[in-house]
């Protein structure tokens, strides 16, 4: 039971934060999905600094979403790049 309540929730996040499965993914630009993304967590933090009716919680809340967003899409453009280069792409690290 629990493992299939922790496997939706997973499945939720997937959907909400993978620009790959999400609606997103009908924009062929990732740069553009990324910028939306950004945009939204912005948003997002803005609306739960409303909520919580702090401005200074806006600012952390900010910072720690637009570092995941980042650290997220470095990490998957390194993906990208290492399924697109397949062996070369380690190669061409150690050369550079």
């Amino acid at each position: 039971m629990m493992k299939l309540f922790a496997l939706r929730i997973y499945d939720y996040y997937k959907y909400i934060f993978d620009s790959e499965r999400n609606p997103l993914r009908h924009i062929p630009d990732p740069v553009s999905r990324f910028y939306i993304m950004t945009i939204l967590a912005g948003l997002w933090s803005f609306s739960f600094a409303i909520y919580l009716g702090s401005i200074i919680y806006f600012g952390i809340s900010l910072a720690a979403h637009t570092i995941l967003l980042l650290m997220f899409f470095f990490t998957m453009s390194v993906f990208y790049d290492a399924e697109k280069n397949r062996p070369s792409w380690l190669l061409k690290l150690r050369r550079g």
